[in-house]
């Protein structure tokens, strides 16, 4: 290997480490948090979300995100970094005004995320009820941000750098007294469904240099969150979105081993 691209790989190294989900110490996260309790998926459906469709858009959500709380904690159990990690169930249109009291835009340009507040008090109720020293949440939410995106033909350099609406994946990880010990994405990021493209095929065909923007069709939209990997021998069970999505968060919530002395449950007392 060079000497260049060792270089260049410490660097990116370095930026990784320099990233920070944890917003309190990660030991006392891994002393306070060790029975994880999971929310099923939630859907801000009053975001901004842009489209023909938009309760439709809400709709497709909510239909896609219904159980999938049961593998991301299967795939958190298998990790082995809590003592327990436990689904919680209940209607994720009554839990969201349950746990958020507001939210914010946060960031510049292509970094802007929305940010969520919580109410200690929901947040309480929740944790004693289930006997869980934190409670994971993940927010799916619209925001529009400035993007460069390319043409899909290969041959081209075209690209239009506009402002796009996408879906982005907010979560944290809330102590009972609901202060937020753990928050994603860091720097920007997020982003798990795009609901726009440029028209490039449309602007060629008519001789233009006016590439418009349009919007991705619902049943489009369906089939993206749908869309299976094909494995050696079988289809994956979990859509490709939500396998990746999930794999991100098995690795990044993992504080370290947690000591199984202490409270023989591992609940929240």
């Amino acid at each position: 290997m060079s000497r260049r691209l060792c270089v260049a790989l410490a660097l990116l190294l370095l930026a990784g480490c320099g990233q920070s989900y944890y917003k309190i110490p990660k030991e006392e996260f891994r002393q306070t948090v060790r029975t994880l309790g999971v929310l099923p998926l939630l859907v801000d459906e009053n975001s901004t979300i842009i489209h023909p469709e938009r309760q439709g858009i809400v709709d497709l959500l909510r239909k896609e995100n219904a159980g999938k709380e049961i593998p991301l904690v299967a795939m958190l159990r298998e990790e082995k970094a809590y003592f327990d990690v436990r689904a919680i169930a209940g209607d994720p249109a009554a839990l969201f005004p349950l746990l958020v009291s507001g939210s914010s835009l946060r960031g510049n340009g292509a970094d802007i995320v929305r940010r969520y507040r919580f109410n200690p008090a929901g947040v309480s109720e929740i944790a004693a009820r289930e006997r869980v020293d934190g409670i994971l949440v993940v927010i799916m939410n619209g925001v529009e941000r400035p993007e460069k995106r390319w043409d899909r033909d290969s041959s081209s350099m075209s690209y239009l750098e506009t402002v796009y609406n996408d879906i982005l994946v907010y979560a944290a990880v809330l102590l009972p007294t609901g202060v937020v010990a753990w928050e994603y994405p860091v720097n920007g990021g997020g982003k798990f469904l795009n609901l726009q493209y440029p028209d490039f095929d449309g602007a060629f065909f008519n001789r233009t240099e006016n590439v418009q923007v349009r919007p991705i069709s619902l049943a489009g939209l369906g089939r993206t969150l749908s869309e299976r990997e094909r494995g050696l021998f079988r289809e994956e069970d979990l859509p490709r979105r939500y396998k990746e999505l999930f794999e991100h968060f098995t690795q990044v919530l993992k504080p370290g081993l947690l000591s199984r002395l202490g409270n023989g449950d591992g609940a929240a007392r």
